[in-house]
């Protein structure tokens, strides 16, 4: 990453942000209409309760700083705007349960676990709109944010579980972000009306749920004191794992680790501009967060979602990165905070000169407008709101200056592991490694340079898939039942990498059109290594049918996910052993390429070599976006195999079963010798159900890595393998091996001297 002086400061950056802001609220006029009988008021989007309410209110802020901040724009009406942010404003205060109104739905909102989010988001808006304030608008908000107080204090409830909720899995109950925003609303209550009688019962709650926001098991016993007690006697649950993975709705949330950080860093700035105290709890680990989270991000400002994605690419989490970069710049002393920031402006500019309308998304989402104006405006909203944060707080923001000595891509290398949870990384320069089986799709890798996360697409990659005939598929707007569990996983980190081996049973909740259903199917075993060379990834496959026939209706080995979409410009290269191909996207239709090589050179220098299971890499391409349950990039899948069915198989029978190395940051020559040369290769192992590959690495040192797909524990004699004065070493303990003992589903991976 570049940190030189030439780059923006952070003046330019609020610039850019106004700008965008400016021209997305002249597309925004499409969904803004009057209230019918009351001409004074307005709304954006749908105007209905929950998301429609809170696309509301994120519109109120972006307007509003437009209203303050718009001078600066040439061409923008900030009376216009100030009329906008108002007539948006007063309706939502009007339609709260405390007002007198109705939403455009009939309903009221207000008085649930999510409803602060939406006041939490908007109240930056409330700052810059004071001087035209009146004492009606000043009445409503004290109505809305007491009584919404007040609910928290004495009858919160998320879902069926009362009080507040810290639980590590998502299936037992992980709140972290609702406790942090409802922690957040409690105090910004408190601290806006001290008159009031249960201000002090407020700030008191408020601090049981920070403590309980970014909690770890270690709270339980901690005796440092925050706000006057130990954090033990506030601590209730752990909701991260000890290395700060969040398994939220389901899966490893990386995205939800950032709107953690958000709703600390809305509150800090508010509170800031007010001149209001903080309170103490709510910094709590937020540091330690930070620290995680900071390697979890391209250095291109994308999030690397190691553990994918249940929503749109590019979208809602993403977008509250933004205000969570000031805030580790301001709180937390990141030095390259604003790096980061600069960055994610130019892939929301370029987004949005590609649609030529000022919209953020209406070419990439024109389908989803279609179907759902409610979740588009809110998305819309949400890129609106996160930019309008950064624009009203950016002056006030202190930015550490970064180090001479180290870039950022220096600052984020090394490794991280969460054992519990399935997933590690080991990131450098040249390489950025990860490997996830908790990912929403399950059993999900990496292996990318990290300058360029846009080369990233999470959905199966690198994880291979064995997808049954009627397998249900999920959908964010109605609830599917999964086609694939977790079995186990073994994760094992060694300087310079990790690896890991574990099974997915594929093909549960088969359905048969009316008349027959069935589950667990056939076993998937994978097994996945980084090596320490800060180059290469190695993976291994074997599927096999369960206990009686099944029928399979596509078969990937490899599932290596190449974007082909607008950051791109809808155009990739590949090279191969017979020759290079241009890929224009979208492809004209469906279809499966043959690509007639064992080895691929792909763009943002990645390269892949195929070792054994397959006759030839293989490229299935798609008319349409297909990325994401949304459906919402434009992918090609490389896969080694490719089959596509109905196949047959009987019970017993292998599926699968393949071997690819990927390497980064290299060139084609280099990834056409590696595969020419044999320099990584299969090797014939005595056990049947084991699987051995021999690669070299690009630090000129071999490697073995195996792994066991057997159903029993067995022992390896390494003579068995090794070439006459060769000698194996454990890459962690760094000691001589001649033997490898594997229980089912594990793996290894051994220096060769």
């Amino acid at each position: 990453m570049n940190t030189s002086p030439s780059l923006p400061t952070h003046h330019t950056a609020r610039q850019r942000a106004l700008h965008l802001l400016h021209e997305w609220s002249k597309s925004a006029e499409n969904d803004w209409s009057t209230l019918p009988n009351h001409p004074s008021l307005g709304v954006y989007g749908t105007g209905y309760d929950g998301w429609g309410t809170q696309t509301q209110q994120k519109y109120a802020g972006a307007l509003a700083t437009l209203a303050v901040f718009g001078t600066e724009i040439p061409g923008c009406d900030p009376d216009w705007a100030r009329e906008r942010a108002l007539a948006a404003l007063r309706f939502n205060l009007a339609s709260h349960k405390s007002g007198q109104l109705s939403c455009t739905d009939g309903d009221q909102w207000g008085l649930t676990w999510i409803s602060a989010l939406g006041t939490e988001r908007m109240m930056f808006a409330w700052h810059l709109l004071k001087p035209w304030l009146s004492d009606e608008d000043q009445s409503s908000m004290r109505g809305v944010l007491c009584s919404e107080a007040d609910w928290i204090l004495n009858s919160y409830h998320r879902g069926g579980r009362k009080g507040i909720w810290a639980e590590k899995w998502a299936s037992e109950g992980n709140d972290p972000e609702s406790n942090l925003w409802n922690g957040a609303h409690l105090w910004r209550a408190a601290a806006m009306y001290p008159d009031h009688p249960d201000a002090g019962a407020w700030q008191e709650k408020a601090h049981r749920f920070l403590i309980n926001g970014v909690s770890v098991e270690a709270d339980a016993n901690d005796e440092s004191i925050i706000a006057g007690k130990p954090i033990r006697e506030r601590h209730l649950g752990a909701n991260f794992f000890p290395h700060y993975a969040l398994d939220h709705h389901g899966y490893l949330n990386v995205g939800y680790m950032v709107i953690c950080m958000s709703n600390a860093a809305m509150l800090h700035f508010d509170l800031k501009a007010e001149g209001l105290p903080a309170p103490e709890s709510l910094h709590h680990h937020q540091r330690d967060l930070w620290q995680v989270l900071r390697k979890m991000i391209f250095s291109n400002g994308r999030l690397a979602r190691i553990g994918g994605d249940t929503r749109v690419r590019y979208g809602y989490c993403q977008e509250y990165l933004l205000p969570s970069l000031l805030y580790a710049a301001d709180q937390l002393g990141e030095p390259f905070g604003l790096d980061l920031v600069n960055h994610q402006l130019a892939f929301i500019e370029k987004e949005t000169r590609y649609n030529a309308d000022g919209a953020f998304y209406s070419r990439r989402l024109a389908d989803l407008r279609k179907q759902s104006p409610l979740y588009y405006t809110r998305l819309e909203s949400d890129r609106a709101s996160a930019l309008a944060m950064l624009a009203t707080h950016l002056d006030s923001t202190k930015f550490p200056e970064a180090p001479g000595s180290k870039n950022f891509e220096q600052s984020v290398a090394g490794s991280w592991i969460e054992p519990e949870h399935g997933a590690a990384i080991h990131r450098s320069p040249t390489r950025f490694a990860s490997f996830s089986w908790r990912a929403f799709e399950l059993g999900q890798g990496l292996c990318l340079p990290p300058s360029d996360g846009h080369r990233a697409e999470w959905e199966y990659n690198l994880g291979g898939r064995v997808e049954f005939c009627h397998h249900p598929h999920p959908h964010h707007f109605g609830p599917a039942k999964p086609h694939r569990e977790i079995d186990r996983y073994h994760l094992e980190e060694f300087p310079g990498g990790f690896y890991t081996c574990g099974t997915i049973v594929e093909g549960t909740h088969i359905n048969l059109a009316e008349s027959w259903c069935g589950t667990d199917s056939a076993r998937l075993q994978t097994a996945f290594a980084a090596l320490p060379d800060d180059h290469t990834v190695v993976g291994l496959h074997f599927a096999q049918m369960g206990d009686r026939r099944g029928y399979v209706a596509s078969i990937k080995g490899l599932h290596l996910n190449l974007p082909n979409d607008l950051y791109q410009d809808h155009q990739l290269a590949l090279t191969t052993a017979s020759g290079k191909i241009s890929l224009r996207s979208p492809a004209h239709k469906d279809e499966d390429v043959n690509l007639q090589s064992h080895w691929a050179q792909l763009p943002g220098k990645i390269g892949v070599v195929g070792l054994y299971g397959a006759s030839s890499l293989s490229l299935q391409r798609s008319a349409s976006r297909n990325a994401g349950i949304m459906k919402t990039l434009q992918t090609e899948i490389l896969s080694y195999p490719l089959m596509e069915g109905p196949l047959r198989y009987e019970a017993g029978e292998t599926i699968l079963d393949s071997g690819w190395t990927l390497i980064s940051g290299k060139s084609s020559e280099e990834t056409r010798k590696l595969a020419e040369n044999r320099l990584a290769q299969a090797v014939e192992c005595p056990i049947p159900d084991w699987r051995v590959v021999r690669i070299l690495g690009q630090n000129a040192l071999t490697y073995l890595f195996m792994a066991n797909f057997g159903s029993g524990a067995g022992t390896l004699s390494l003579e068995n393998i090794l070439s006459p004065g060769e000698n194996a070493e454990d890459l962690k303990t760094e000691l001589p091996v001649t033997e490898v003992a594997l229980l089912p589903s594990t793996a290894r991976l051994l220096a060769i001297h």
